[in-house]
């Protein structure tokens, strides 16, 4: 079997927004090759509520609590149902047709540190009923090699697969390696993979031909090849690798809704102006 390449590597900015925020935000304009059915992957650091009630509709809103966060999440939904995110939790909101929600810091001042990902619905689900799937830390598989332990939170590692039956076909692994640690993931070869560095540096690709990626750098790897292969070679590293299957479907945006065409995208405006996507007070 042979290493995957790297196709491209890019820096994802960190930007304060203001006190108690900060966000680096991946979009497809950094990898084109390799995010979709990924829309925006948000690495964040959130320490007092900034987003009141919002809807989405057509794609996922995905959560994700590294588990060394300090603090968690409370969802609340137009379903009428809350959720805490825990630290090392998965929360999947599934909007399809609509659904608003709301997610706020469980303690004020203290920092959750996560993902927010959008994830594209196929063209036959962007209309489905809003489904949520929650994945405690608890039961995300893990996979523990010398000097590694892969998270499979969503998606599949080798044998291994994570309970959480998503609408859409897609990968997330939380990888820690010690110095000296490496990882290798076998990926479908009709499935992109791109890594991005939370903490510490990497090599990444074959032995002898490796590209050096530090904090926030984000590279694509190679569609030949079998393996994505990541080494640390002096230290500790944090890193999420992650893909999907294309859909390589239009993406018609308007704020938080991503249809396929303008006119799904004023009958996504139409429902939620007329209350069917539910309505929520905000909690702050």
């Amino acid at each position: 079997m042979t290493a995957k390449t790297i196709d491209r590597v890019a820096h994802v900015q960190r930007h304060r927004r203001s006190e108690g925020l900060s966000i680096a935000q991946l979009h497809p304009e950094h990898l084109p090759a390799h995010l979709d059915p990924f829309l925006a992957f948000d690495h964040f650091e959130m320490a007092q509520p900034f987003f009141p009630p919002h809807p989405h509709a057509g794609f996922s809103a995905v959560t994700y609590m590294f588990p060394d966060s300090a603090n968690g999440f409370v969802n609340r939904d137009s379903r009428g149902e809350t959720l805490d995110i825990h630290p090392g939790d998965l929360h999947w909101t599934a909007a399809g047709s609509g659904i608003v929600h709301e997610e706020v810091p469980m303690r004020r001042g203290v920092v959750c540190h996560g993902l927010q990902i959008f994830v594209n619905l196929h063209s036959s689900k962007k209309w489905m009923a809003p489904q949520v799937l929650h994945l405690a830390g608890a039961d995300v598989p893990k996979v523990r090699t010398p000097g590694v332990e892969a998270r499979v939170v969503f998606g599949s590692h080798g044998e291994v697969r994570s309970p959480v039956e998503a609408p859409t076909t897609a990968t997330l692994l939380d990888v820690v390696l010690e110095p000296g640690g490496r990882f290798a993931h076998r990926a479908p070869a009709d499935e992109p993979r791109f890594v991005y560095v939370i903490d510490g540096e990497v090599e990444a690709g074959p032995e002898g031909a490796s590209t050096r990626l530090r904090q926030g750098d984000v590279a694509g790897f190679s569609a030949a090849g079998d393996d994505v292969l990541l080494r640390a070679p002096t230290q500790r590293a944090h890193v999420v690798v992650a893909g999907g299957e294309p859909l390589a479907e239009p993406a018609v945006f308007h704020g938080p809704f991503c249809m396929n065409t303008r006119a799904d995208i004023e009958r996504a405006i139409e429902r939620y102006q007329s209350g069917k996507m539910g309505r929520l007070a905000p909690s702050f």
